[in-house]
């Protein structure tokens, strides 16, 4: 009778004496449960759950052995079970009859938590068969981090899982902040670069290498070197250095906070400017289309922050090439082991991958290219999709209490967040370029005459 359970034990016994086909069963009763939150949903106007298989499937599993006594405990349980959700609220109910349970579950179904997107029910006996206990989870599932994804939302969280160490974890991110890169909170080594392109859609960064090159004709007794210092010159030359161009005029983020982006190659030369990562990646994409082994940098030049150069392979000779300095000289070729001491890579990229440190607190040795070194990564394969998610709207969840329920919920612990670092290689002054004004939007170099073809 403190159980509540007598009206349960009356329609039990009436279950019981009714013909088979009127018999309520297990299966009837998830599905009027289901429909039972989402005619409160529609009533409040919020997105409808959905059933997660996944869930279900865990819960099945593991639920004859979870302790609903402490909800606790069982929703620690189900975010270290399910990773994915972000938000979770758990609640338990029994009954002798599978009606009434489902009226015990009437007063939760009606709350307001509009944040949540799925949930899954799992059910066991009790009493040796005379009593059903229903386990009932449902949380919000995140959906995972793509640039697309990230392009279209506001500041809901992610999931992701880390290409190194496979630690599932999650992401708070805005895209307000331009460019960025990803790091795991276990291992703290980054997994993948983004950045916005100027109408404000993110990729990865190793997408603005697309395989442009400019029309162009070359001596067929030019050598490797000859030719890196030809395409080199053409592009110092012909490019003025920008403090971060941004956004288009009457785009959708072009505000003072977001006008850092990232620029293709063809729009640097159509538009002649760019800051370094711009003329870099216009660079390295005009050499890679030459047959060229190539990687962009992005890391720092000694005290003055952020930057981004090139590095080129020819014979077993790498050349640090500048994209923003002074005019090559190809009586001093800038070999790396020379002229690289003080800068420091954080990323390296191509048109295929990225390449991370091996270890996060590796010193730097000034090797470019090795294995031991350097991970490669590939974003599009190694970070995958979720074809179970369905967009939810962000929200807080409630914690209201009730006499006939045990429930409990609760949020993903704040230590499996990942950080992002790195904003804009281009965002302080760099280099030696002493001519250009402090604050100045602009620079323009000498427009020398390009090397003959």
């Amino acid at each position: 009778m403190q159980e509540g359970w007598l009206d349960g034990w009356k329609m039990r016994l009436v279950e019981m004496t009714a013909s088979p086909a009127s018999q309520y069963s297990v299966p009837r009763f998830r599905m009027d449960l289901l429909d039972q939150f989402n005619y409160a949903r529609i009533a409040a106007k919020t997105p409808m759950l959905r059933v997660d298989p996944e869930m279900e499937a865990w819960l099945e599993g593991e639920f004859p052995k979870i302790d609903t006594a402490d909800l606790n405990k069982v929703t620690e349980q189900v975010q270290s079970g399910m990773p994915r959700y972000y938000r979770v609220s758990v609640c338990s109910a029994s009954s002798p009859s599978l009606r009434e349970l489902l009226q015990r579950f009437h007063e939760y179904t009606h709350r307001a938590q509009p944040e949540m997107t799925h949930m899954a029910v799992a059910m066991r006996p009790r009493a040796s068969g005379l009593m059903y206990e229903a386990l009932l989870v449902m949380g919000q599932r995140l959906r995972e981090f793509t640039p697309e994804a990230l392009s279209k939302s506001g500041d809901e969280p992610f999931f992701s899982t880390c290409a190194h160490c496979r630690q599932p974890h999650f992401m708070k991110l805005s895209n307000a902040q331009r460019s960025m890169a990803l790091e795991c909170p276990k291992c703290r080594r980054k997994y993948a670069v983004i950045a916005a392109d100027s109408s404000g859609k993110f990729r990865y960064v190793n997408e603005f290498l697309s395989g442009y090159a400019p029309p162009s004709v070359f001596p067929k007794n030019q050598s490797r070197v000859q030719q890196l210092f030809t395409i080199w010159s053409a592009v110092n030359a012909n490019c003025r250095y920008a403090n971060d161009l941004g956004a288009k005029v009457g785009s959708s983020y072009a505000k003072k906070d977001q006008m850092d982006s990232w620029q293709f190659a063809d729009e640097t030369q159509r538009l002649q400017r760019g800051d370094c990562e711009d003329s870099s990646i216009f660079l390295a994409d005009w050499l890679m289309s030459r047959g060229f082994q190539v990687r962009v940098a992005l890391g720092r030049y000694g005290d003055l922050g952020g930057h981004a150069w090139c590095v080129v392979k020819i014979d077993d000779k790498e050349y640090l090439i500048e994209s923003t300095e002074s005019r090559p000289d190809p009586t001093d070729p800038p070999l790396a082991s020379r002229v690289g001491s003080r800068y420091v890579p954080e990323v390296l990229f191509d048109r295929f991958a990225i390449f991370v440190p091996v270890s996060a607190n590796r010193a730097w040795k000034g090797d470019y290219w090795s294995a031991n070194t350097w991970t490669r990564i590939e974003p599009r394969t190694e970070l995958g999709g979720d074809p179970i998610l369905t967009r939810a709207p962000s929200g807080m969840s409630l914690k209201n209490q009730s006499k006939s329920l045990l429930e409990t919920a609760a949020t993903e612990d704040p230590s499996r967040l990942a950080r992002t670092s790195f904003a804009s290689p281009a965002s302080p002054t760099f280099l030696n370029l002493g001519d250009i004004p402090r604050g100045a939007r602009d620079w323009s170099q000498l427009m020398l005459p390009l090397r003959g073809p």
